[in-house]
């Protein structure tokens, strides 16, 4: 986020630390609602499409594998065998 559009600024840092927690087994379910409710709040709401870029894949994931999650934030692992890691990719300074 270049950090202009508070939605965009606030809600990527947002889904960005609830997806962490998921990863790292430290999520709760109320996580999974949470990011329903973030990304809503950013659909549409700033100047360019970045924050949309963030929203659409993170709200797919969550209505067509609403489950997996579920399943992933119960155990706090991943369901589905070999966990795959979430690579992290930093903006340049």
């Amino acid at each position: 986020s270049c950090g202009q559009c508070t939605p965009c600024r606030e809600g990527t840092g947002w889904i960005s630390k609830i997806v962490g927690r998921i990863e790292e087994g430290s999520a709760t379910k109320a996580d999974l609602d949470s990011l329903l409710r973030i990304t809503a709040n950013m659909s549409g709401t700033t100047i360019c499409a970045l924050a949309d870029a963030a929203v659409m894949p993170t709200q797919s994931f969550l209505k067509h594998f609403r489950e997996e999650f579920e399943e992933h934030v119960r155990h706090g692992r991943c369901p589905v065998g070999g966990a795959l890691t979430v690579q992290t990719v930093g903006a340049a300074a």
